[in-house]
């Protein structure tokens, strides 16, 4: 059986794989703002404030890896040989700096589930009673998260984040993120197959849906599984969780502006689509249609016949 993680440990390991993921994600980031800031004319509202968000996931990974830093240095340089070392400064739960870090943490990780949310409710054309459950459970995670930072504003020196002060407000939090991503990747997976089932026989090209359905379902991948192992870690009161923790931060930032870019580049290899492989003569309406324009903007020149007897527009006529 292997030792368990010590804090020291697990510090060190956090900070490092902290620092690999976010050298990764501005890379990522670099790469959004090139795409983005190439497609302006094609952007819609929606594009645009996703464009937005992904500068705010950015800017607070930023701070966190910042504030991160600096406690490391205050830590195994300022601490290195005052009583309880390194330890007996990052283990303490009350510094400002530790409760700033989490703000940080629970700000990001509630902006990614309002976004998935949001997502979510675009796709099932804007109807509300679809998303009802991921909309209450973002205020759930907004109350534990933030009310586990003021317990550790408070909280007496010595005490970990095992304690049963903090333990029932901490598992909520990333129960409700584990939850939360299933969902809504599940309704949003569910929304696409189906929509792409409902217009299959009305498709003249090969394009499909399922693309979409493979960014959306590969992205939320990796966060999903970081919140598992991380939720897993902190019931088995494992240090480890700790790893898992700090690179939660630059993950969700990776997540979303990767769904952003894929997406954004197959608009734009859409765009090139003629108008006449996407429509079909005397051809109705499909079923089943959802609200793409907000992923992926296609521009389409038509003229539209009403007819009155069917109660279906004539497209192409």
């Amino acid at each position: 059986m292997s030792a368990p993680v010590s804090l020291i440990q697990a510090f060190l390991v956090s900070f490092w794989l902290e620092g690999v993921l976010y050298g990764f994600f501005v890379c990522i980031f670099a790469l959004s703002l090139a795409v983005n800031l190439g497609a302006t004319k094609q952007q819609t509202g929606h594009s645009r404030a996703m464009f937005i968000v992904g500068i705010v996931t950015f800017i607070l990974a930023t701070i966190h890896i910042s504030i991160n830093c600096m406690r490391m240095l205050r830590g195994y340089v300022d601490h290195s040989s005052l009583p309880g070392g390194p330890v007996g400064y990052l283990g303490i739960l009350s510094q400002w700096d530790h409760v700033f870090n989490n703000v940080i943490y629970a700000t990001q990780s509630i902006l990614g589930d309002c976004v998935a949310v949001y997502r979510c409710w675009i796709l099932w054309n804007r109807n509300f009673l679809v998303v009802c459950v991921p909309f209450l459970m973002v205020f759930g995670s907004a109350v534990s998260g933030y009310m586990t930072c003021a317990i550790f504003a408070k909280i007496q020196p010595g005490s970990t984040v095992f304690d049963k002060e903090l333990d029932a407000w901490i598992k909520t939090f990333f129960a409700i993120a584990v939850a939360q991503n299933i969902i809504t990747t599940a309704l949003m997976a569910w929304r696409i197959a189906a929509a792409d089932r409902q217009t299959s026989s009305y498709r003249v090209t090969k394009n499909n849906l399922i693309p979409i359905l493979r960014i959306l379902v590969e992205s939320a991948a990796l966060y999903l599984t970081a919140e598992i192992i991380l939720l897993i870690l902190y019931v088995a009161n494992s240090n480890a969780q700790y790893i898992l923790l700090e690179i939660i931060t630059p993950i969700i930032g990776i997540t979303f502006n990767a769904i952003t870019i894929r997406i954004t580049l197959r608009s734009q290899s859409n765009q090139s689509v003629h108008v006449g492989e996407m429509t079909s003569s005397n051809s109705r309406r499909p079923p089943g249609n959802i609200p793409l324009h907000p992923m992926i903007t296609v521009n389409i020149t038509e003229q539209t016949d009403y007819d009155p007897e069917s109660q279906w527009p004539l497209e192409g006529k």
